[in-house]
């Protein structure tokens, strides 16, 4: 549904390489094509973290995460941002 959000999470095997920012291109022109095609979908690309906190807080960006509770049992986490951030997420 355009008009939507859509979360991408990079990463890279080269440590010299910025996914995010390969992703993004200069001044946004790789994700603009992106863009364009999905008529105006709005999407942010984040940094894929194989360590689950790290991740939900990045794909969370730019709100600020107070606190991750991560249940493994149930295969869940319970994310916690202050109100004023809750916009962000």
């Amino acid at each position: 549904d355009p008009g939507g959000r859509t979360k991408i999470a990079v990463s890279s095997n080269d440590q010299d390489v910025d996914p995010v920012g390969a992703c993004v291109g200069m001044r946004g022109a790789r994700v603009q094509n992106v863009i364009q095609e999905l008529r105006g979908e709005k999407i942010d690309i984040v940094s894929w973290s194989p360590d689950p906190a790290k991740f939900a807080c990045n794909a969370l960006s730019p709100a600020a995460v107070s606190k991750v509770i991560i249940d493994d049992e149930n295969k869940s986490m319970e994310i916690i941002v202050d109100d004023d951030q809750l916009s962000l997420a």
